[in-house]
Formats: structure tokens, sequence, C-alpha cells
């Protein structure tokens, strides 16, 4: 097993020689992402075509996904293929055909599998079939950065955008993205985009204080996400909406949306969970929310249920599938629909616009 930042180094090396399976998960989003194009980047310039995208559900064909890989080697035509298993169960077939697969690796240099999940528990790691990838092939895991050393993986992606901040800035980036990377990288994107000059030597590193961050990164993507999240809980659906376009406009990725739509959706599910056997203040103060926010959070559960936040989880789901590209799309403004209905679902769980969206 081998962690998603020493894999990327793995790529850019000469010496790298692909291998027929890649098994790559984690609860990290940004490394889970950088991971796999960095990897099918890497086999198209080694000649590797794209294959097809196969989506595990309940039912899925293990048996014909096996025959398409054997057929394949007729025409020894080297490409990959990618298969989505967000749960990581792939049951008794799908685990049967990772262990064929590993017992045929040897023979089949023409494709390159590669498996793509979410979080996997300890029971799932030591499993049969992660076992036999990792006996012929190699796991890549995403793991998540410690709230502690995100200011300093900061420090380290700004260097990969041609920035060098200083630790407050860093600080300041970090507690305004809340952890998120994806939301960090973005910023920091920006941040170079918006900083660096013509004028400027080639090669020499663009200087961040922290008032950059304050007056950039406050002004655009997280005081819009703060005010949605706000304007959500409160139930002032109009604003939230006009909200999202605003972000919408300015460029903002959807994943980072997703992501704030999300973490506001959990919250909320196990906020109401404890303040059915606490005060609504304790389990507050357990959950570490701001006496500042309790006003928003205590609307939104008098309006919603658990099942009302799982039923948004599910749209959530429903609107990652489509960024990833696992359910297709016809646009992205189909994707911002999507999340429209997760913001209507959250600000007025009732209203009539989620049958109008739909």
């Amino acid at each position: 097993m081998i962690l998603a930042s020493a894999f990327l180094r793995q790529l850019q090396s000469p010496q790298f020689q692909p291998q027929s399976v890649y098994l790559l998960y984690g609860e990290e989003p940004l490394f889970l992402r950088d991971a796999t194009q960095g990897l099918k980047q890497r086999l198209q310039e080694l000649d590797f075509e794209r294959g097809e995208v196969f989506d595990v559900e309940q039912g899925f064909d293990w048996m014909g996904l096996q025959m398409e890989s054997q057929s394949s080697s007729l025409f020894a035509q080297q490409r990959f293929i990618v298969l989505n298993m967000p749960k990581g169960n792939p049951g008794k077939e799908g685990s049967a055909f990772f262990q064929f697969w590993a017992e045929q690796s040897a023979s089949n240099s023409e494709i390159c599998l590669i498996v793509l999940c979410d979080k996997l528990d300890s029971r799932q790691i030591k499993s049969k079939w992660v076992q036999a990838i990792e006996g012929c092939g190699v796991v890549v895991q995403a793991k998540q950065v410690p709230a502690q050393e995100v200011p300093n993986w900061i420090h380290q992606r700004a260097a990969t955008n041609g920035l060098q901040l200083s630790q407050e800035a860093a600080n300041i980036l970090a507690e305004r993205t809340e952890g998120n990377l994806l939301a960090a990288d973005q910023e920091l994107i920006k941040l170079s985009l918006l900083l660096s000059t013509e004028n400027s030597p080639a090669g020499q590193m663009v200087q961040v204080e922290a008032q950059h961050i304050v007056d950039r990164v406050e002004d655009q993507a997280h005081y819009q996400l703060f005010a949605l999240s706000s304007s959500m809980l409160a139930g002032q659906l109009n604003a939230s909406l006009q909200r999202l376009f605003r972000l919408q406009q300015e460029g903002i990725e959807p994943p980072i949306v997703l992501w704030l739509l999300t973490k506001e959706l959990r919250v909320l599910i196990e906020l109401q969970q404890l303040s059915s056997r606490m005060s609504f203040a304790q389990a507050c103060k357990q959950m570490r929310i701001w006496s500042t926010q309790q006003s928003d959070y205590r609307q939104a559960l008098n309006r919603g249920t658990v099942e009302v936040w799982n039923q948004a989880l599910r749209l959530a789901l429903q609107v990652d599938r489509r960024i990833k590209g696992i359910e297709k799309t016809l646009n992205e403004s189909e994707i911002w629909l999507g999340l429209s209905e997760i913001v209507v679902k959250i600000a007025q769980p009732q209203s009539p616009l989620l049958t109008a969206n739909r």
C-alpha cells in the first residue's frame, strides 16, 4: 500500500512500469482526483488507450466484465478500464473476479484495470479481493491531512503554483477553507493568477501575505459559501438560490459547493439525533457549533427531519456521481440544477420548487 503523494512521485519517474491493476481509495477527494488523473495521463503517455468505464451496482455483471477483458486481448491493444466501486463491496462474484485477475495478470499486459473506491474500513482492506490486487498491482490510499497539518500542506501546494505563503497566510487560508483541500487548492490557483504579473521574473516565487488572503479569499469563495450556508439553514430560499447562482457565476467548482451542502446535512443529522437525547444547547456544545450559528441550526431542525436530510444526501450522491462522470450528464448546468435542488431541500423542504425543478 502506498500513499497518494508517494504514488504521484512514482508516476513522474522515468522508471515507472504500469501494473495490471490499481486500487485507489480514500477519504480525501483532492488526492483521489490527482492520483486518478495522474495515472490515466501516465498510461496514455505509454500508449494505453481509454477503455470503458464500469459502475459496480447491485446485480453487476462480473462475468461480462471478465469476458470483456479476455476478448480484448485478441486485438493486442493496450488500454485501461475504469471500475467505479464507491462502497468497496464487490461481493462473492466480484471477489472471485479480482482473484482471477491476479492469477492471470502475468499473461495480460494489454489491459490495466483501475478500481476506484471511497473510504475502505479495516475489514475491507484485509479482504481477499484487496489482498489479491495488492499481490499483483498497486493499492493507493488518499488519506486525509490532519487539521493541524493543513497549513503545512498549503505551503507545499502553494509552491507548485509559484506562491510563497507566509505562515500567517497559510493559517488563515486553512481556516477560511475549513480544511477542505479542494477549496484551498482552488484558492491557491486563483491567487496565482491574480498576483502573478507579466513583469514577474521567470521562476521567481510570488510572496503572499495574510492580507492577500483576507482581502481576496473572504470576498470571493469563503464569504459566499458561508453566506449560502447561513441563508439555507435560516430558511431563506430566494437568498440561498441567488448566492448559489453567484457562486456559479464566479466560477466556483461544483465539488466545493457539494462539499459544503453535504457537510451541513451531516451536521443536521447528527445534531437532530443528539437533540433527541439531550438539550439543543448541550448538543451544540458537543458538536462545537458556535453560539452565532445556533439560531440558524435551530430553525433548520424545526423545518426538517432526519428523513428529510437523508433524502437530501441521496440527491447529493446523485450530483456527486454526475460530477465524477459515473452518471451521464448533458452539461454542467445540469449539475448546478442538482445543487439547487439540495439547497431547496435544506432551506424549504416542502417547497414546490422541488417538483418544478424535476
